[in-house]
């Protein structure tokens, strides 16, 4: 489980928007366009919101019968959210999945100099079926397997297709070698398809029920709690537009959230980024950058606003030893990352940084990851509808690509 503190929004030390008339209004605007999201839910117009169900998620698991790992190590190949949410997830869990996520030619080549092909499960993930990138990575993939004077056929059974069933070069590559293939979503686009078949179907030998972590935050929409993204994006929009803030900063005190707030970077960038609105999403591993960042943070612009992140409370050393090192031996390890997470807290309270703690009771539990996918879905998807952008769209993108292959 995980808990959210937004205290510090509503004590007279903090920001104090108990009787904020702004507040009030993105509040009831926040009502609103949450009961809109709601209402498409219902209306079976929203798949997003489905892939947070247990409907959904038994739909998935049943795709395990047509997937045969044979206890072979897998692999993604995909960019951007193609494989970003996978990539959270396995880091979270210590999972030993690898990713293709750039045109790294350096990290590929290394990959297969070392590593027999013929171990591996291949996903190869695409919503359009021409990202290019993962296009290419495929097709040195395939170059380096026949290079190895093996039957391409053996290999393409080792591999698994995520595509829309549209008509596109990734679809009709499977048709005609015969390779797996399942449906990407059409009505999920990349950066929300975490809880989709495009970012469980790797999991599926793990039998996780996804939706004991998610199904319950559609419900949150309409309560009044600090879990409830409807609540706590009429305080975002509320302090973006009071404080003129432009930078949105995860402080994470367990390294295991690392790639989960870099996939956050994508979902609020992709999302938000539009008309000249959106917050440039940031990431500081703690306590590393209290001796880079903090300053910054402490004593620099203040338009920026925070997610405060706690460490584990797991015991992984019972104690320092008594070798005369500063006062560090009057603390238990994770107590001395304890008080630097809770002295950083108090100094934000004080300096009137906004901020919210998140904290999580079991970082070995997957299902808090979950909880934390499932709530940030919903938050930057309603934040986005607050603000006056469509959350789902990504038009400027584009403009990079038409350069690339305009000959």
């Amino acid at each position: 489980m995980i808990e959210i503190n937004n205290s510090f929004f509503f004590e007279k030390k903090g920001l104090d928007l108990n009787n904020s008339t702004n507040f009030k209004k993105k509040s009831e605007l926040s009502k609103k366009r949450s009961d809109e999201l709601l209402n498409e839910f219902k209306n079976d117009k929203n798949d997003i919101l489905k892939s947070f169900t247990k409907s959904y998620q038994f739909k998935i698991r049943s795709l395990k019968q047509k997937i045969d790992f044979k206890k072979k190590q897998k692999v993604v190949i995909g960019i951007g959210g193609s494989s970003s949410g996978a990539k959270a997830l396995s880091f979270f869990m210590n999972d030993d999945t690898i990713f293709f996520d750039n045109l790294d030619y350096d990290f590929l080549i290394k990959f297969f100099n070392k590593n027999s092909i013929e171990n591996f499960f291949f996903f190869v993930i695409s919503k359009s079926g021409d990202t290019f990138e993962t296009l290419a990575i495929l097709n040195i993939l395939i170059q380096k397997y026949k290079n190895q004077e093996k039957s391409l056929h053996d290999l393409y059974k080792s591999m698994v297709i995520i595509t829309e069933s549209k008509d596109s070069i990734l679809k009709n590559f499977s048709l005609r070698n015969d390779i797996k293939l399942i449906e990407h979503n059409p009505n999920i686009g990349g950066r929300y398809s975490i809880l989709s078949e495009t970012g469980m179907l790797p999991f599926l030998d793990l039998n996780l029920e996804i939706e004991r972590g998610s199904e319950k935050y559609i419900n949150f929409l309409t309560e009044d709690h600090d879990k409830s993204p409807t609540r706590n994006v009429a305080i975002l929009a509320t302090i973006i537009e009071e404080m003129k803030l432009s930078i949105y900063c995860n402080l994470i005190y367990n390294y295991r959230l690392k790639h989960f707030s870099y996939w956050f970077h994508q979902l609020h960038a992709e999302s938000l980024g539009k008309k000249n609105t959106g917050l440039t999403p940031i990431t500081s591993i703690c306590p590393k950058d209290h001796h880079s960042m903090m300053q910054l943070y402490l004593d620099g612009p203040k338009n920026k606003v925070f997610n405060i992140f706690s460490p584990s409370i797991e015991n992984l050393f019972k104690n320092f030893d008594n070798l005369g090192f500063y006062n560090i031996e009057n603390y238990t390890p994770t107590d001395l990352l304890t008080k630097q997470f809770e002295a950083v807290v108090e100094v934000f309270k004080e300096k009137k940084i906004p901020h919210r703690v998140i904290k999580i009771d079991d970082y070995k539990n997957p299902l808090n990851l979950i909880e934390l996918f499932s709530y940030f879905l919903l938050e930057t998807i309603l934040l986005g509808k607050v603000l006056g952008v469509d959350p789902y769209n990504q038009p400027a993108v584009q403009l990079i690509k038409n350069k690339i292959f305009k000959n």
